[in-house]
């Protein structure tokens, strides 16, 4: 890794903050901040957000991926418009504004990755409005901690019950 064209990588260069604004209905909306966006990426889904994060990490290589994600187009188009979007938001350097604090969020999430191992994400995450800390093993562990915190325990799935034949 070339320090020069990717900057220095930090402890806080894996920790994100994630701050909804808007959830409900299936729609949500928020902004996702780190040290190395130009301004906050607002994003229009958890999808869209876990995306952005992923391709700050790429940029960086850190935590470094143990995989390469598969895709249904060429890895090259994907890595093109990658490189388009990064160009509007990356910074080269760090961007010494970014405080890990809420700014009037319906829900913050400070989420720190460690690792990019078996083809996800292994980290901690802080809701910040409780001051409540867990480690998630997999990116569809995180989500499902975002969502019960977002609905805050009111939505409460209903078992399903399996036909038995």
């Amino acid at each position: 890794m070339d320090p020069e064209k990717n900057g220095p990588v930090t402890a806080t260069s894996i920790q994100m903050r994630a701050e909804v604004t808007s959830f409900g209905e299936s729609k949500l909306r928020g902004e996702l901040h780190s040290i190395y966006l130009n301004e906050p990426y607002e994003f229009f889904s958890l999808v869209q957000m876990i995306e952005k994060m992923d391709d700050i990490f790429d940029t960086k290589s850190f935590p470094e991926a143990f995989m390469s994600p598969r895709t249904f187009g060429s890895h090259k188009h994907r890595a093109q418009k990658n490189e388009a979007e990064r160009n509007d938001v990356m910074k080269d350097t760090i961007n010494p504004g970014f405080q890990p604090d809420a700014g009037g969020a319906k829900c913050t999430f400070e989420i720190t990755v460690k690792f990019r191992q078996n083809a996800t994400w292994q980290g901690q995450i802080l809701w910040a409005e409780k001051n409540l800390r867990q480690n998630f093993r997999s990116v569809l562990e995180m989500l499902k901690l975002m969502d019960e915190a977002l609905t805050d325990g009111k939505e409460k799935i209903e078992q399903v019950e399996w036909d038995t034949e």
